[in-house]
């Protein structure tokens, strides 16, 4: 893709302002560059700045080194951008704003000990003279990493009666009941997620609106940072900040406030000398789904008013009925890059890694450099981490998460990295299936005799070359079914139209298999092929079927397909094995 030039979006700034620095100032430490030498994010980290930190993990009191942790972490790691958190869902703020109510500004009495701990570390730090988003943003350039706050666009009310021992809540929201959506009576609002519901206050209200405003406004305006990220989303749950009925005005409104923002961003340009970035976090999907929200994305491309699109699953979501919670690595990214080409805003594809399983209950190295590798074939921009924390071994990082990291900037290195493909499956317990908005299966599926289930999986694996090179150590289909003997029940299992022959697999029973501190769940058998080269799945679109022959009619547990994943392994070379040796 093209992309315009920084000289060309800010225009007025005289030539070699943006090189200019005094001493002792943010601008005069390192440069922020990605992985390849430019001047725009490619590799996003997202820090919710309280469970992978120092404000929930760390005994007060504390030091500005103990959340630099946060930006220390990242150093050399390959992430290149620090998406840091500078507020919460209930309008309070993580930082020493001169706008906004301040975590815990409001409680007297406390029902949420880890709660208290961070607003007591917060308070702590601002009463010794230490502004989060000032050491933070100071710590960042002096590594080299791009630091752009994030805050959510829409705010949820409550009472004080049930929520204020929790401090995440400013009187701003409970002294306004009037801004509150109340009850929508269009039957889509009884899909929306759990911060979705009738206390989130209506983007209509112009005191709603400037509330938000003047959080962002500072945030570009008071601080050394690289600009902000409007995050449209809720804990990455999407839905209208207003009425359904209301949803033409939210979209003038919204984009009207993008439009001011873009305004302040310039001046801040101007009077820092630095760059500075509007990103937005939005759904994966179609413009008609952004319509139905109330996003008027090509606008906001059209017009240059923001600098890249944080593209995530619009799936994720937690109702009041059960949650649709799984690893989304294949996102309809086709539309935001068809939309920003030969334009200057990038996209950027977020992984929400929670996968919802026992041993991995967040994506593998594999599962993540897969999603990556997809997002680049998809023409992506960038890569990154959306969920508020990521620590798939605890906190600190082990070496393992170094080793993840490393790749995601690279799309080279990834094509020839190790990957597993997951098909979307719900979490464990978290119900039934079903089809997605983009018409992809979510599993778990109910098996019905006589039935075919059609599951498409897209890889981005050369394997023809790289079998030919001898690089290609195996190629695994796994087939996961609960309630399943195969003594008793029968299915053929196909991968693009070919029937997978028994003589390439191998059974794993998980009939109450006891494992250290559990039992395998759920109960069920696992089909694990070890494809040869005639097998192999195409780069691209693939198809895995499972079609059911048998069910056992003394069992009256539904059978599901639970789980389908495709894991490629390569070599270093051929005939390099790991361990050459076995004893």
């Amino acid at each position: 893709m093209k992309r315009r030039s920084f000289l060309k979006s800010v225009g007025a700034i005289a030539p070699g302002a943006i090189a200019v620095a005094t001493p002792g100032s943010a601008a005069a430490t390192t440069t922020p560059r990605n992985q390849d030498g430019n001047d725009e994010p490619r590799v996003f980290f997202y820090d919710d700045g309280r469970h992978g930190s120092g404000l929930y993990q760390f005994e007060p009191p504390l030091i500005p080194d103990d959340l630099n942790a946060a930006v220390d972490q990242l150093v050399d790691s390959g992430v290149d951008t620090l998406f840091y958190s500078a507020g919460l869902e209930g309008g309070t703020v993580q930082y020493d704003s001169r706008v906004a109510a301040k975590w815990g500004d409001n409680v007297d009495q406390w029902n949420h000990a880890i709660f208290y701990r961070a607003s007591r570390n917060l308070h702590q730090l601002i009463a010794d003279g230490h502004d989060p988003m000032n050491f933070l943003a100071e710590r960042c350039h002096q590594k080299g990493i791009f630091f752009l706050p994030t805050c959510p666009v829409g705010i949820v009310g409550g009472t004080r009666e049930a929520d204020m021992g929790i401090g995440r809540k400013s009187d701003f929201v409970y002294d306004n009941p009037q801004f509150y959506i109340g009850k929508d009576n269009d039957p889509r609002a009884e899909n929306l997620g759990r911060f979705l519901g009738p206390n989130r206050l209506s983007f209509i209200h112009a005191e709603v609106r400037k509330e938000r405003f003047l959080i962002f406004e500072e945030l570009l305006s008071r601080y050394e940072t690289d600009g902000i990220e409007l995050d449209l989303s809720i804990d990455n749950e999407f839905g209208p900040l207003c009425r359904f009925q209301d949803l033409d005005q939210f979209a003038t409104l919204v984009t009207q406030f993008i439009r001011d923002l873009h305004a302040v961003a310039r001046r801040a340009e101007k009077e820092q000398a630095r760059r500075k970035r509007i990103y937005v976090r939005i759904p994966a999907a179609s413009t008609t789904y952004w319509k139905a929200l109330g996003y008027d994305v090509p606008t906001w491309v059209a017009e240059s008013i923001v600098d890249g699109l944080v593209a995530i699953t619009p799936h994720k979501k937690e109702t009041r009925d059960g949650s649709i919670l799984f690893l989304d690595q294949n996102l309809n990214l086709a539309p935001a890059v068809e939309l920003t080409r030969e334009t200057g805003c990038r996209v950027l594809a977020g992984l929400a890694s929670s996968t919802g399983r026992q041993l991995a209950k967040v994506a593998t190295p594999e599962m993540t450099w897969a999603a990556a590798a997809l997002a680049y074939d998809s023409n992506a921009d960038g890569f990154g981490f959306c969920s508020g924390m990521w620590a798939p071994d605890g906190w600190p990082w082990e070496s393992e998460q170094y080793t993840t990291l490393r790749l995601l900037g690279h799309p080279d290195l990834l094509a020839t990295a190790d990957k597993t493909y997951l098909a979307p499956s719900q979490a464990m317990g978290a119900g039934q299936g079903g089809t997605l908005s983009d018409g992809r299966v979510l599993l778990p599926r109910t098996l019905q005799v006589g039935e075919t289930l059609k599951i498409p999986l897209r890889i981005t694996d050369d394997l023809a070359r790289m079998s030919a090179l001898g690089r290609v150590q195996s190629v695994r289909l796994w087939v996961r079914i609960t309630n399943y003997e195969p003594s008793l029940n029968e299915v053929e299992i196909c991968l693009n139209g070919q029937a997978l022959p028994d003589a390439l697999r191998i059974g794993s029973d998980q009939h109450f298999r006891v494992l250290k501190n559990m039992v395998v769940g759920p109960y069920g058998f696992a089909f694990d092929y070890t494809l040869s080269p005639e097998y192999f799945p195409t780069q691209g679109n693939n198809e895995v079927n499972v079609r059911t022959v048998k069910l056992d009619p003394k069992l009256k547990a539904i059978r599901q397909l639970f789980d389908v994943a495709l894991t490629v392994t390569y070599l270093p070379h051929r005939n390099f094995q790991a361990a050459p040796i076995p004893f």
